[in-house]
């Protein structure tokens, strides 16, 4: 009797890449959201340093440096000279505290009771970190990238599955919109804040009120505004005499309450202790700051022309007006999410100048939720596609948003020593993240001791010449501590000078080579000798 042939054949090699290539071709959308994040996750890594991590992503300013927390005194910080910093500086420093109601925290933050209203990612990284100031750091400092990864798989879970362009555009409008971008760039609270939003909002969906309340109670204890989501709860189901059933308002009621209450409680414990609830003056009549944001705007494109800065922000502009207009023209009374954007619609128009003021400014971060119900909202239709591809322009402007992180030299080091370029010195350069100064020649460096004892350090950098030449470093009040190197052309060569003892005061050291300077070709004719990069003072060990 015949027996039924299995065909065991190994499949040929280009049947093999067929079948991976349809595969692939079956899952290209989501290849391309899985490309998207790790091309933004590359970006973000570039902030990273081999002294101070990703502390440049909090941005702390040498203005605020010598009221630091003396916690901070030997964590390495990328410090932004000259500048005043950003929010996140004072964050992290609650987050180092630990304790919102430590006595230094009221010379180290800017404004204590308003500051401490967003307690609840703070005290997160505080105990992630075990207490140590130095992983609490890096922890605050990355604390938006694992929100903004966590949101972007619960998007494409939920809501925006890779499936096809609409869905693509509806997912990466939000993961990569202006406010989350800024938020993730500078550690700032409102993309953990839209993480718990968008998690009460799914819980309501389901049905699951309680939880729901649960989750936007503690985004309130993380960014306060997101109070407004208790809108969410407003009685949808209806009586038969047309009005909400009892039942349905007393549940809305007790919902809020949840929502609401966190935020209040703790508001209340802040007023106590600080006899005021703090502010910076971010809430305004309606439409007040609205024409001082376009005399702004007329007055830079009038001084620098449609520069960079100026066409972001009339995008950004533009994207809010589309989305806020939409869910002003389309109400859905019945859907929780139109609440919770119209809540915020409602509230793009009390916000104050320094809301609108500077570039990037806050409101796209500020009206996070309102970008959330946009693309959650929005039919599915040509037009919805349409729409969709208009409300979300501010795509175009997240390389610009990664370039307004601009770096500097670091002159501010752990436990307060500091550095100033003295003579011989052009002015300072950067590409990138990477920051250098040329010399024309020998040229000083002052190392500044504010201590009344002497300090133990080591210089990090590297030096780079266009010619091959010598460079010799030397510490003034101490000759035997001297480096002699020899550069060739266009090689970065690593440095580290010392350990030596840094005395009270000021101390001078020297760079000097034993060529001229090139002479730059071109109008400017600089003359350039080396160039020193990444200058870096460690506090070593004793000698």
């Amino acid at each position: 009797m015949a027996q039924a042939r299995t065909d065991t054949q190994k499949p040929t090699p280009a049947k093999a890449i067929l079948h991976l290539g349809g595969r692939l071709w079956q899952r290209r959308f989501a290849l391309v959201y899985l490309a998207c994040l790790c091309a933004f996750a590359r970006q973000l890594a570039r902030f990273g340093d081999p002294q101070t991590g990703y502390s440049s992503l909090i941005l702390f300013g040498d203005h605020f440096a010598p009221q630091r927390l003396r916690q901070l005194a030997d964590v390495p910080l990328y410090t932004y000279a000259g500048q005043i910093g950003y929010d996140g500086q004072f964050y992290a420093q609650i987050a180092v505290a630990g304790n919102p109601f430590n006595r230094e925290l009221v010379h180290a933050l800017d404004a204590p009771a308003y500051r401490e209203r967003r307690i609840l990612l703070p005290l997160i990284a505080h105990a992630v970190g075990l207490g140590r100031p130095a992983l609490i750091i890096q922890l605050f400092a990355l604390a938006n990238l694992f929100c903004m990864a966590l949101l972007a798989a619960l998007l494409a879970r939920w809501w925006f599955p890779p499936t096809d362009v609409d869905n693509l555009i509806r997912w990466a409008g939000i993961v990569f919109g202006t406010g989350l971008v800024v938020s993730a760039t500078r550690s700032l609270t409102d993309g953990p804040a839209l993480l718990l939003i968008a998690l009460g909002a799914r819980q309501l969906e389901r049905g699951r009120a309680g939880t729901a309340a649960l989750a936007l109670g503690l985004a309130g204890l993380v960014r306060e505004t997101s109070v407004l989501c208790a809108a969410a709860f407003w009685p949808s189901g209806r009586s038969p005499f047309g009005e909400p059933s009892l039942a349905a308002r007393n549940r809305a009621l007790l919902a809020t309450i949840v929502c609401i209450g966190p935020v209040a409680l703790w508001t209340a414990i802040l007023f106590k202790h600080y006899g005021h609830i703090g502010g910076l003056h971010n809430i305004a009549p309606p439409f007040f700051a609205l024409p001082a944001k376009v005399r702004e705007l007329a007055d830079v494109w009038r001084t620098h022309g449609f520069d960079p800065a100026v066409r972001d922000e009339i995008l950004l502009a533009a994207t809010l007006a589309v989305q806020i207009g939409f869910l002003i023209a389309r109400p859905q009374p019945q859907q929780p999410w139109w609440r919770i954007g119209a809540s915020f619609a409602a509230f793009a128009a009390f916000l104050g100048w320094p809301v609108w003021e500077g570039f990037p400014s806050a409101a796209a971060r500020a009206l996070l939720p309102v970008s959330l119900a946009f693309n959650r909202l929005v039919p599915r239709t040509r037009r919805g596609l349409l729409l969709l591809v208009v409300g979300n322009l501010g795509l175009v402007t997240v390389p610009d948003l990664f370039d307004s992180v601009i770096p500097t030299e670091q002159l501010t080091f752990v436990d307060g020593i500091g550095a100033r370029y003295q003579g011989g010195w052009l002015v300072p350069e950067y590409a990138g993240r990477d920051t250098w100064r040329w010399a024309s020649g020998t040229a000083t460096l002052a190392l500044d001791n504010p201590h009344a004892g002497p300090r133990v350090v080591t210089l990090d950098f590297q030096l780079r010449s266009v010619l091959a030449r010598s460079v010799t470093v030397s510490v003034a009040t101490n000759p035997r501590n001297a480096s002699r190197l020899t550069l060739l052309p266009d090689q970065t060569v690593p440095v580290r000078l010392g350990p030596f003892a840094l005395p009270p005061g000021r101390t001078t050291v020297v760079f000097s080579t034993d060529l001229p300077a090139w002479v730059e070709p071109g109008p400017a004719h600089r003359p350039l000798a080396f160039s020193v990069h990444r200058l870096y003072a460690n506090i070593a060990p004793d000698l």
